[in-house]
């Protein structure tokens, strides 16, 4: 059954549930009609057992595929975003694949947040536009040395060695840094150095040909704050509006938390995010979603079941009852023997 929102309510509270597709389909159609331009929506879950399988990769691209097959031949987009990062290549493909298609006009919305290689999608639109809390991050590198543990800025390699290099030319004993030298092989030293080379000319390329198209040095000087990691220290840190408009001079808008074209891009973030959090969305990591398709990306689960809360208290167990047992019979003992006659004579 379909029910008016009322605004003046939290709308997690309000959510119809079931919470499917269909209510988010309908909420991308109202989306578009007030754009007037195709709205697709990747939406990254927050909340997934395996963090690391919800990042940007390259096999997101065929998902994108089925959704801008999905617009036929618009020529305008959007795409909302919600994403923690991931691979910059397979962002870059991404985007190259929606400004293909999307000839006369790309923009990016951001509801929540959009990092990392993520914020590198919104680099190359024409437009991001923003909620009021929404927020970018800096681009700089992430470099995984253990599978199992979070990946580790590339500049924090390089200023770790310069650090010991300082401490050394101030005077202090060379020996003492030793063994953590040797734990810095030289190649991993130039991988950090051209992963951050690599994510300044993929920024800067992208702003020099579309955002800020018209003014290439604040394009190069962009480029550089966000993937140094020597501007924003923190690869977390946020970036909100006020600083991606007045700081870097990116063309962003502010969506008016007022409008219905808000109130619609909340409610149909709300859902993807409520979505998550069932039982069904529990496994699903990413979703792909546009007017008439709505995809996934899964992993399997294996359920633990858990013990209960408070087992029913059960009586102490008692030893079983043997019924008494008569003592063991003894033989009477025999009566004593004459010892043999050892004079008698043997008889043959």
């Amino acid at each position: 059954m379909n029910r008016t929102v009322d605004h003046t309510r939290p709308i997690f509270r309000d959510i119809i549930d079931p919470n499917n597709n269909l209510h988010r389909q309908r909420l991308i159609r109202k989306i578009q009609k007030i754009l007037k331009g195709k709205l697709l929506v990747y939406s990254a879950n927050p909340n997934s057992p395996v963090p690391q399988l919800t990042a940007i990769v390259q096999q997101d691209a065929l998902m994108f595929e089925d959704l801008l097959r999905s617009v036929g031949n618009a020529e305008i987009g959007y795409l909302m975003i919600t994403s923690p990062g991931g691979d910059p290549n397979a962002a870059e493909k991404i985007l190259m694949m929606c400004r293909q298609r999307f000839t006369k006009g790309f923009c990016v919305i951001v509801p929540y947040s959009a990092k990392s290689a993520a914020t590198m999608i919104c680099l190359g639109a024409d437009k991001i536009l923003m909620g009021y809390m929404a927020e970018l991050g800096p681009i700089d590198p992430q470099i995984t040395i253990d599978p199992k543990k979070p990946p580790l800025p590339a500049r924090s390699f390089i200023s770790g060695l310069d650090m010991i290099r300082d401490r050394i030319k101030s005077g202090e004993n060379p020996i003492t840094y030793l063994p953590m030298l040797a734990q810095i092989p030289p190649q991993l030293i130039a991988i950090c150095e051209s992963a951050i080379v690599d994510s300044k000319n993929m920024a800067e390329k992208w702003l020099k040909q579309y955002m800020l198209n018209g003014d290439h040095k604040q394009a190069e000087h962009v480029a550089d704050l966000l993937s140094n990691g020597v501007t924003y220290k923190s690869h977390g840190k946020v970036i909100d509006f006020s600083e991606t408009k007045n700081v870097l001079k990116l063309n962003a808008e502010r969506i008016d938390p007022k409008t219905d074209l808000w109130n619609s891009i909340w409610e149909l973030f709300v859902r993807s995010m409520a979505f998550f959090q069932t039982q069904a969305g529990l496994s699903v990591v990413k979703m792909f979603e546009g007017e008439s398709v709505s995809l996934n990306t899964m992993i399997q689960l294996i359920g633990i079941p858990a013990p209960a809360a408070n087992p029913p208290p059960q009586s102490p167990t008692q030893p079983p009852q043997t019924p008494p047992q008569a003592p063991p019979q003894v033989p009477p003992e025999a009566p004593p023997q004459a010892p043999p006659n050892l004079e008698q004579p043997i008889q043959a």
